[in-house]
């Protein structure tokens, strides 16, 4: 799978970025990451060519009205219609990971609150089960 992380602008935790994008990318999948890209055209492309898109925020919400707010955010940033697929999206929070790879936004797994220890948690977790393998 080809994973777009985002990254965010908020120093405490942006340091999780490359953590995030090393689990993906030492699991055999192709990793872009957001800061790498300085040009609009080529951003909007990466966009729309990634099978999922890892965004960090630093709150606690619900899933309903994270993936609202954020789908809403994309359609609008990369000129995606609404009729199309919607972006496979996963969401690290404070509070936990969430995603919408089902039909509705489900938190996959709770944090105490985002840090170094809790995404080790969650790798190991994700190992286990074998998700974000690369698919052969």
């Amino acid at each position: 799978m080809k994973y777009f992380v985002i990254e965010n602008e908020e120093q405490e935790i942006g340091e999780f970025l490359y953590d995030i994008a090393d689990f993906f990318w030492n699991n055999g999948n192709e990793v872009y990451i957001s800061n790498n890209y300085n040009d609009e055209i080529d951003y909007h492309d990466f966009v729309k060519k990634c099978d999922c898109i890892v965004l960090l925020v630093n709150n606690d919400c619900s899933a309903e009205s994270l993936f609202e707010n954020e789908q809403e955010k994309f359609r609008k940033d990369f000129d995606i219609k609404k009729s199309n697929t919607k972006k496979l999206m996963l969401v690290f929070s404070m509070n936990g990971v969430y995603s919408n790879a089902i039909p509705f936004p489900h938190k996959i797994f709770h944090f105490n609150k985002l840090n170094k220890n809790e995404l080790k948690r969650f790798f190991n977790w994700s190992r286990k089960l074998n998700l974000f393998d690369k698919q052969s």
